[in-house]
């Protein structure tokens, strides 16, 4: 059922006029008997105005000079009376005159709240009634931006609004005013900033209300006037309706309906796939294709070449962790390492051995003025709703801002809300956050402190020892005519010293194009491709987002080398003569 619907059943209630405004409608009373009383109150409140008009003072003098009859377009200039017009013709012409002219409609309902406060000579109110006033689309009335650089019509909106709920005798009133919009983020920051707005969220549909909609609809076929079960129907599932109800995390009822509707009037069986793709549809839609992206890595650990240490560490450790939902379930973890080290590949096989949906964030800080917190609130909305989740932020360093005076204060309210969001109870055992870069020490300190993404932080180096020879016999598999004998892999492992994952997988590709030329490579060939190679000049760089690695590692065991006290003083000092020099990563 939509808002505006619910709410007006909800709310009609006795001891109070129900007003909804909707964008291009008109203003309407839920009941007619509430019209009627607005009626008779507006017109004793127009002779009382004009009787004080008349005599030249008075409350409501001051009152009726607000008036919007000073407008410049043809609609408004008709506002003013004939005599030969009645309090009641007025009344229904300003309700007529505010159908497409939202304007005119703020500052009507405003003057409904001064009628509702007004009384008449003997002291008593022209409305006995409460006026709870419901105003859809709020975004598009009042929107955010500053001041000057809205149109003429969206400055006189906020200007209505924003006197009208600070004026002092409506605070103290018993009127209410409701806002209705997809995100406070939308609404002008003059009317959303007052204290006496008060944000109320409506989260997404939780597992218990999906799977409650999901057996209603099973009885009924979608028809909520059917009181009696479908007969001959139901939906055909490849499993239980709870297990639907939990991997439709992140639909909203709207959407789950739709997608059950074509389930259930084409009769084929809905698959998993069917499901995911829908929800990857439906996130992709409110965040923008640009900013999240569903994924489901194709690989997983077996595919890993060398790295044997650290798999063994996500097999044993991290993924225990990861899946459960208990006290010893983790917030996040951050992945280190110099670049071309293979983090992307390996963290992506770990998704994929993981078997859960991955959803990877791209592009969360925009270009334009207020949507950052627009797409945060919808993340953070999609977020609470979802079930066991791996976040995916690759290059972490680039999508979070820095909290320091001389960032943007966009970026510093951004990256608040997510360190926020990455420690919030409520989500952990449902998110993990797995932030990657080659960069960590740009990373916020508070995004690395322990409780956020700093409880494990993994590096990812480049291959040694044992390890480097199994990158080479991985490189030389396909390509190879004969086996490689330990004197050439000896001579191929000087040769490749200092080669990374992303060097050698290079290294490999650059073999199959002999090879797609010349059939199976010699020995002496594979020797010639190698030694003609020349590495990027970016040592210096990598040694440095390397030693940095070292340092910010939470587990000795995941280190090539004996962990102590002084090695660390040692990593600090190279770090800090590679900085004076020009050097960082």
């Amino acid at each position: 059922m939509p808002l505006v619907p619910f709410l007006t059943q909800s709310w009609d209630i006795t001891g109070f006029i129900l007003i909804v405004y909707e964008l291009n409608g008109p203003i309407r009373f839920t009941r007619a008997s509430c019209r009627e009383k607005m009626k008779k109150a507006f017109n004793l409140w127009r002779q009382l105005t004009e009787a004080s008009l008349n005599q030249g003072a008075g409350r409501f003098a001051q009152v009726h000079e607000r008036w919007p009859l000073k407008h410049n377009s043809r609609k408004h200039s008709q506002l003013g009376h004939t005599a030969q017009e009645s309090p009641g013709d007025i009344f229904e012409r300003y309700l007529n005159n505010a159908i497409g002219s939202s304007t005119l409609a703020l500052e009507l309902l405003r003057q409904f709240c001064l009628i509702s406060r007004a009384t008449n000579l003997d002291g008593e109110p022209l409305l006995s009634e409460k006026l709870l006033i419901l105003i859809e689309a709020t975004d598009m009335l009042l929107p955010e931006g500053e001041i000057r650089n809205l149109s003429q019509a969206d400055r006189h909106r906020v200007s209505i609004v924003q006197d009208w709920i600070s004026d002092t005798d409506f605070m103290k009133g018993a009127d209410t005013v409701i806002f209705i919009t997809e995100s406070k983020s939308l609404v002008n920051s003059r009317i959303m900033r007052l204290p006496q707005v008060v944000r109320v969220e409506i989260p997404a549909p939780q597992m218990e209300t999906r799977r409650h909609f999901i057996s209603w609809f099973n009885r009924t076929g979608g028809n909520r006037n059917n009181g009696e079960e479908a007969m001959g129907r139901s939906l055909n599932l490849w499993g239980t309706q709870s297990q639907l109800s939990m991997l439709t995390a992140g639909l909203s009822i709207q959407a789950l309906r739709q997608m059950l509707t074509a389930a259930y009037y084409s009769g084929e069986k809905l698959m998993p796939e069917t499901v995911i793709e829908k929800v990857a549809e439906f996130i992709q839609t409110q965040l923008g294709e640009d900013v999240v992206e569903f994924k489901k890595p194709a690989h997983t650990l077996k595919n890993i070449v060398g790295n044997r240490n650290l798999v063994t560490f996500l097999k044993t450790e991290l993924i225990p962790r990861i899946t459960s939902t208990g006290p010893d379930a983790i917030p996040g973890l951050s992945v280190c390492g110099p670049i071309g080290s293979g983090k992307t590949f390996i963290f992506e096989a770990l998704a994929g051995e993981l078997d859960i949906p991955v959803l990877v964030l791209k592009n969360i800080r925009t270009m334009w003025f207020g949507q950052t917190d627009v797409i945060f609130e919808r993340l953070r909305r999609l977020l609470m709703a979802l079930v066991k989740v791996l976040i995916f932020v690759d290059e972490a360093d680039t999508q979070f801002g820095d909290v320091g005076r001389e960032a943007h204060s966009t970026e510093r309210r951004l990256t608040g809300k997510i360190q926020a969001m990455m420690s919030e109870p409520q989500l952990r055992g449902n998110i993990t956050w797995l932030l990657m870069t080659a960069r960590i020490y740009n990373l916020s300190p508070d995004l690395r402190r322990e409780g956020r993404v700093g409880d494990i932080v993994v590096p990812v180096l480049d291959p040694d020892g044992e390890d480097r020879v199994m990158f080479l016999r991985w490189v030389v598999h396909d390509v190879i005519c004969g086996t490689l004998s330990d004197e050439v892999l000896e001579t191929l492992l000087e040769q490749t010293e200092g080669y990374s994952a992303a060097s050698f997988a290079a290294l490999r590709a650059d073999l199959k194009a002999a090879k797609n030329q010349k059939g199976k490579l010699t020995v002496d060939e594979i020797v010639e491709v190698v030694s003609d190679r020349i590495l990027p000049n970016i040592a210096q760089i990598r040694k440095y987002q390397t030693l940095q690695a070292f340092v910010n590692c939470t587990r000795k065991s995941l280190l090539p080398v004996e962990y102590s006290i002084d090695i660390r003083e040692s990593w600090l000092r190279e770090i800090a003569k590679l900085e004076s020099i020009g050097i960082r990563g």
